[in-house]
């Protein structure tokens, strides 16, 4: 349906899809239009006795590769929502209203979410296994139960240390800022104290939420929560956080990023606009994979019924 409605907007000469031209880069209203279009008919391949007949492993690309494009559309669209909290509008690096592209990247996150999940349930029934659990097992079970807490890998635990090390340079830059150095904020801006300690509580809740991601303490409640201790953690307690704040974050920091070394930003690699790259991007990429290892260390185990023996 996105897709009709934006290849309709493209034969009526609407030439602005995401507001990319803002930044200087070509214009992605037709390909955006026919990536969409595509997708719907890969997704229909899932469902439809037509899509038999295509190899699976085309359609398991054509949906990952539709959700990634989505995701990657959408990923400014916390920014947006942080926006329209704290000021009440929506507008681009201009200052002009920009709800139109706010609508886009709202829909586009809607098409990625929807597009993960069709390719997960799409192959896991291709590798004849529970779609629910994603293990094989008879089809008859009588319950599911919850894994005992265990740590990430020690590979993920080390991908997340890092991600939450990217956060020294950015935050020591602003801390020289506050202490009066020169030439460390653009146009020579100078935080305030508060400013870095605001700044120093919001780090330390993102890197509480990386950590409880790779650590058991974040599969049950550790002692120190009190009346909650001992209990399991709901899984979209800590998921429904990450996965908003992860694609915009990992996008946001890794696009910035070559869009500061391609000359199209006006951003300082080697500054304050470069370190806020890394630490955005590397914590994103790192709360992503952090949150795929939680996702699988925490799924429900589906209980087989056992099968009585026949008198």
């Amino acid at each position: 349906m996105y897709g009709c409605v934006l290849l309709a907007a493209a034969l009526m000469g609407y030439r602005s899809f995401l507001g990319v031209t803002d930044l200087g880069v070509p214009d992605v209203t037709w390909p955006g239009a026919i990536v969409l279009l595509v997708g719907s008919m890969v997704a229909a391949a899932t469902v439809r006795p037509w899509g038999a007949r295509v190899p699976p492993r085309a359609v398991s690309a054509g949906l990952w590769g539709v959700a990634a494009l989505a995701l990657a559309g959408s990923c400014w669209v916390l920014l947006n929502l942080i926006q329209l909290v704290l000021t009440g509008a929506i507008t681009d690096r201009h200052g002009d209203s920009d709800w139109v592209t706010f609508a886009e990247r709202l829909c586009l996150t809607v098409v990625g979410a929807l597009f993960v999940a069709t390719a997960l349930a799409h192959s896991r029934r291709r590798a004849g296994v529970c779609p629910r659990c994603g293990r094989a097992h008879p089809p008859q079970v009588s319950g599911r139960r919850h894994p005992m807490p265990a740590p990430a890998p020690s590979a993920v635990r080390w991908i997340a240390y890092t991600g939450c090390c990217a956060f020294l340079p950015y935050l020591l830059l602003h801390t020289l800022g506050a202490a009066g150095v020169s030439g460390v904020e653009p146009d020579g801006f100078r935080p305030t104290w508060s400013m870095v300690l605001a700044g120093v509580c919001g780090i330390g809740l993102a890197v509480f939420l990386l950590l409880g991601l790779v650590r058991p303490w974040g599969m049950v409640f550790p002692r120190w929560t009190l009346w909650l201790a001992g209990r399991r953690v709901p899984r979209f307690l800590p998921l429904t956080p990450v996965w908003v704040l992860a694609p915009t974050l990992a996008l946001y920091g890794t696009g910035s990023g070559l869009l500061a070394g391609a000359g199209i930003l006006g951003d300082d690699l080697f500054g304050i606009g470069g370190a806020a790259s890394l630490a955005f991007g590397a914590y994103g990429w790192a709360l992503a994979v952090a949150a795929v290892s939680y996702q699988r260390r925490t799924r429900p185990l589906c209980l087989p019924t056992k099968q009585l023996a026949s008198c």
